[in-house]
């Protein structure tokens, strides 16, 4: 069993002295991080153009991310996941890992993506998802393997959609995917979406529980502006990221209000729920791995797939 005591290793580290800081300030890094210890706040900006799909990299980059700040900065007990594209929270894993995979790299891509879900899943820190683009596929399950989830509810230009669509590419979500999905919206409901491929928009989510929280441009609060300037980086993409600035805002609110809570008690909180799912997981590993490697290079899988690229490359065509 994973027990909080455990999970407490990874908040051995020196205090620092500051109060706001910007780790990473580079424009073309992976995962930007903004570190805010007076509220015991961080935040990770995808920073994968053009949609922050997940390479065995962005994977890497993701779980580094998490261990970094878990390890360095004791202080720090919530954690703000955002992208740097307004449009796109992610897109999902990235095709180009799947459709005639290198045999050698396939299962360590997949390994990195499983270690992602153990380390956001099973984070000591308390996660905040602020979704103010599309979330589809895996870029759902970043968000459902967070404590909380903030949708932007959409404008007259914009309604993100949030959901697993794998059925639409012609492959299945794997099943700890699915089932987290269950675990989020009830059985039934995850069993229509994850057949259909569903992808809902932000009041439907809202009404299945697949998020906790949608706003609107209207709820946005100035009062936490600053708080937030000072976590994001200041590079040519900051403009882009305080786009986001209503759903940002509401999940600062959340994170700050997470970081107050006894991290001893939330965490082993946190675990009464999560600590079977994820021993499964570590349990079943190399058996998950084996099966999505064997599916994924199936023929019929293989050509679902380049189908699925080709009805993209006409629908953009056409646009």
């Amino acid at each position: 069993m994973i027990t909080p005591s455990a999970l407490a290793r990874f908040r051995i580290g020196g205090i620092r002295r500051h109060h706001h800081r910007c780790l990473s300030s580079a424009a073309g890094e992976l995962i930007q991080t903004g570190i805010d210890e007076s509220n015991g706040v961080a935040m990770l900006v995808f920073n994968r153009p053009p949609a922050n799909s997940l390479s065995m990299e962005m994977n890497v980059e993701i779980s580094r991310s998490i261990k970094n700040v878990e390890e360095n900065y004791p202080k720090v007990q919530s954690v703000i996941l955002a992208s740097s594209n307004p449009n796109i929270f992610s897109a999902g894993l990235d095709i180009a890992e799947l459709i005639a995979p290198d045999p050698d790299r396939l299962p360590k891509f997949w390994n990195s993506l499983q270690q992602v879900y153990i380390d956001l899943y099973g984070s000591r820190l308390a996660t905040v998802a602020c979704i103010h683009g599309h979330a589809p596929a895996a870029g759902c399950f970043l968000a459902m393997a967070c404590d909380y989830r903030v949708m932007y509810a959409g404008g007259e230009k914009h309604l993100p959609t949030i959901g697993l669509n794998e059925t639409q590419l012609g492959i299945a979500a794997p099943p700890w995917m699915g089932q987290l999905l269950a675990r989020t919206i009830g059985f039934r409901n995850a069993e229509l979406a994850l057949a259909l491929g569903t992808l809902f928009p932000p009041q439907n989510a809202l009404e299945i529980g697949l998020v906790d929280e949608i706003v609107s441009v209207d709820s946005e609060q100035s009062s936490h502006n600053d708080a937030l300037q000072a976590l994001i980086p200041e590079n040519n993409l900051k403009d882009q990221v305080m786009q986001q600035s209503a759903v940002l805002q509401a999940g600062y609110i959340k994170a700050a209000r997470f970081a107050k809570v006894h991290p001893q008690a939330r965490i082993a909180s946190k675990m009464l729920t999560r600590s079977e799912y994820l021993q499964d997981m570590i349990a079943r590993r190399q058996h998950d791995s084996d099966h999505f490697c064997n599916f994924v290079t199936q023929e019929e899988v293989q050509c679902n797939l380049r189908k699925y690229i080709q009805n993209q490359k006409a629908n953009r065509k056409k646009k």
